[in-house]
């Protein structure tokens, strides 16, 4: 992974369109570069997109003054062409989704940060294989059953209270509900197709009603009101995010319901004590984040031997005797361990005792570490987690 700040708070999904993303800065509705795959809140890079230019785009489209609002019509304002297979338009300051007849090979439609309020008129664009519609007013998830080919539904940063309306949709892949106002978890038992699934930022409290989703790789729950982190047997989760939530204790089952684990963020949370032992099953783990909780021992943590980066700042390990258990794992090249009494307690020798012991590391909290052997020491810029550019120092050969 690329050397940056600690995936604090919620994501990542990392979506596989990151240059769609990239595109979308201009519009004021795409994250910037982030940590691994969450961004500063916990959130995945998708559901952090719109969060804060969300109050930006609606004002770009009048909505502090409904009266002066002028909307742009699809299909009269706005041209749709019979030859479309793909549009997109965005901050267009749209009202009503029309006119798609005009374009019947439509396979992609993107009307994201506009003013719609209502999912309609999509029974004339069947072949319809990817729909954005985030970062609008939609409160109710409608009138999607002719869309059978559909494989990726964005409706993030919407109003929708429940999940709905899904069930001819067999041959959906990802899901994008992140930053809506959805407390259940529930209407996907048909969606066994399903590979990403993202619920960021909404108010749930229990994670039911995916136990049939076990295509499922990458499960994004940051920023809910989850007390648990019991999970349902998910043989092939790959990413899972339950960060900024309100878990106080472990549940080693997780450890054993979702074995094909790579990335765990479990930052922002009030977990205690020490890494469960159980751990140690998740054998192919490469990232895992806790920091910003109240943990004091990460010795099984060396029990991971696939593990490459560790994210363990603001916790509480004291000492570099804490720290030494990872001396054996050979593949860790990144460790977040600012914030923790350590780093007051070394003082200014700090980086350069983390580096003697752990030769192994290529970054050390946001510094790059060179393979010269002289120690430049640069002091960091920014608050923890922020996401400062990592500077650069090399490695001391004492």
């Amino acid at each position: 992974m690329s050397a940056v700040s600690p995936p604090d708070a919620e994501a990542a999904t990392m979506r596989d369109d990151l240059t769609r993303a990239v595109a979308q800065i201009a519009a004021g509705s795409a994250c910037g570069a982030m940590s691994s795959a969450v961004c500063a809140d916990g959130m995945s890079h998708h559901e952090q997109a719109t969060d804060d230019s969300d109050m930006e785009a609606r004002t770009s489209v009048g909505r502090e003054d409904p009266e002066g609002i002028t909307y742009q019509r699809l299909g009269v304002d706005l041209e749709l062409k019979q030859t479309d297979e793909d549009l997109s338009f965005q901050t267009s300051r749209i009202h009503r989704i029309e006119n798609l007849e005009l374009c019947p090979r439509l396979k992609n439609l993107e009307l994201n940060a506009n003013d719609i309020e209502k999912i309609e008129n999509l029974e004339v664009v069947p072949e319809l294989e990817q729909l954005e519609l985030y970062q609008n007013r939609i409160r109710k998830i409608e009138n999607l059953e002719t869309l059978v080919h559909l494989r990726v539904l964005d409706l993030s940063f919407n109003k929708i209270r429940k999940i709905e309306g899904l069930e001819r949709l067999g041959q959906l892949v990802k899901l994008y509900l992140s930053s809506n106002r959805i407390e259940n978890v529930e209407g996907l038992e048909s969606l066994l197709k399903l590979e990403l699934l993202e619920l960021g930022s909404n108010r749930i409290r229990n994670v039911v009603g995916i136990g049939q989703l076990t295509n499922l790789k990458e499960l994004w729950l940051g920023k809910n009101k989850l007390t648990s982190m019991r999970l349902p047997f998910l043989p092939k989760l790959q990413r899972l995010s339950l960060q900024s939530n309100r878990l106080t204790t472990w549940d080693v089952r997780l450890f054993d319901d979702c074995p094909a684990l790579e990335e765990l963020y479990l930052s922002h949370n009030q977990l205690p004590g020490e890494i469960p032992g159980e751990i140690r099953h998740l054998r192919k783990l490469k990232i895992f984040d806790i920091g910003v909780n109240a943990i004091g021992n990460i010795e099984a943590a060396a029990q991971l031997p696939e593990l490459q980066e560790l994210w363990m700042n603001n916790n509480k390990i004291e000492t570099l005797e804490g720290v030494k258990c990872l001396r054996g794992v050979g593949s860790l090249h990144t460790l977040y361990l600012e914030g923790n009494p350590v780093q007051a307690n070394l003082g200014p020798s700090y980086r350069q005792n983390l580096v003697k012991i752990l030769p192994q590391l290529r970054q050390l909290d946001a510094l790059l570490l060179s393979e010269k052997v002289n120690v430049i020491e640069q002091p960091l810029s920014g608050k923890v987690g922020s996401t400062r550019k990592p500077k650069s120092i090399m490695k001391h050969d004492d």
